[in-house]
């Protein structure tokens, strides 16, 4: 079985490569969870991978909208009941009843608490199981799995709760200094790209640069490469980039960009932006990270993303045409026609596709 990648496709082999895959796709250890991975293809691509929490008894509407999610986007599935309960949760049998009536293989169901992971298509198969320890940092495929992770940018966190306190504004002295870098920014203050050859910002080809003021693209272009060379984005760069972010203009031509251009690191360079921003400051790049995460197949990121944008604007209409994007299970993929409709020159929504 292969499991997605941005950069390289990995494969994974049973259903420990499964269990190892899904903290990677999701980026963190789900706990309380019902997870639903989507295989598709001959090779059994996994992707996209949907996580909702664990209802205590049955749910016949979420049911039937992962059964459908499943439908639209799966030639099979693998689902994984992540508890700390021993009874079997009603939930799996109502969601396997679902999948089957809307016509959905299911190759495996999963029950792990404890540690180990019990194969579950029948009570009876659960009970009769001793259970399969569940891939730990040990294992070569979970290593394979984190260390192309890091590539895109990403690591595997403890939980929800750790996932949301990634991209939390600064508090104290970094509070401070990021003020200083927003006061500067918003009185028109953007910090210089540093000297040629002080860290290499890439080729500007006019075509990238057409939606962006020259400083602004120079900016971004900056952010960009310092994230790859050196792990970070100075503040004065971060700040300065969510003060522009504030323009929609901006922000949608950035959106344009971010979708379409997989191959370069926009997810961890926002991450580490939003580290800088304040959250009065938060919502529009916010709102592109969350856009930019969910392009990604993120969406447990774009979630958190979207939940602090809408603390501090709870009306912000991209955030809200996002978690509606999100709540009718579209794929990850058909983001790239928001790029069409922020780029009035595009030709295609497929245009400059990965």
């Amino acid at each position: 079985m292969t499991t997605t990648d941005d950069l390289v496709p990995l494969k994974v082999s049973g259903p420990r490569g499964l269990l190892a895959a899904v903290p990677t796709m999701l980026g963190f250890h789900p706990q309380e969870s019902m997870v639903l991975l989507c295989l598709h293809g001959a090779r059994r691509r996994v992707g996209p991978v949907a996580r909702v929490d664990l209802p205590p008894g049955r749910d016949r509407p979420l049911a039937d909208h992962l059964a459908e999610h499943a439908r639209r986007y799966a030639d099979e599935v693998v689902v994984i009941s992540y508890q700390s309960a021993r009874r079997r949760p009603p939930f799996l049998d109502e969601l396997l009843g679902r999948l089957a009536a809307a016509g959905v293989d299911v190759m495996d169901a999963i029950v792990v608490r404890d540690g180990r992971a019990r194969p579950a298509l029948n009570r009876a198969m659960e009970r009769a199981h001793p259970g399969i320890p569940i891939p730990d940092d040990s294992d070569p495929q979970v290593r394979a799995l984190h260390a192309a992770g890091a590539l895109a940018g990403r690591t595997v966190l403890a939980d929800r709760d750790e996932l949301r306190r990634s991209i939390a504004g600064p508090t104290g002295d970094r509070l401070a200094t990021a003020e200083q870098g927003i006061d500067a920014a918003a009185a028109g203050r953007l910090p210089g790209v540093p000297p040629e050859g002080e860290i290499d910002v890439g080729p500007t080809d006019q075509s990238e640069a057409q939606t962006l003021p020259g400083d602004i693209h120079a900016l971004v272009e900056y952010a960009l490469a310092s994230i790859t060379e050196t792990g970070r984005v100075q503040p004065e760069v971060a700040t300065a980039l969510a003060v522009v972010v504030n323009d929609v203009v901006i922000r949608d031509a950035l959106i344009a960009r971010a979708v379409v251009e997989m191959h370069r690191p926009w997810l961890p360079m926002l991450i580490a932006c939003a580290g800088w921003t304040p959250d009065d400051r938060a919502p529009q790049l916010c709102s592109l990270l969350a856009v930019v995460a969910y392009r990604h197949g993120d969406g447990a990121l774009a979630q958190v993303a979207l939940d602090r944008c809408l603390e501090a604007e709870p009306g912000h209409r991209l955030a809200h045409l996002l978690l509606a994007i999100i709540a009718a299970g579209t794929h990850p993929d058909e983001l790239v026609m928001l790029a069409a409709a922020a780029d009035p020159d595009a030709e295609s929504p497929c245009d400059g596709g990965p």
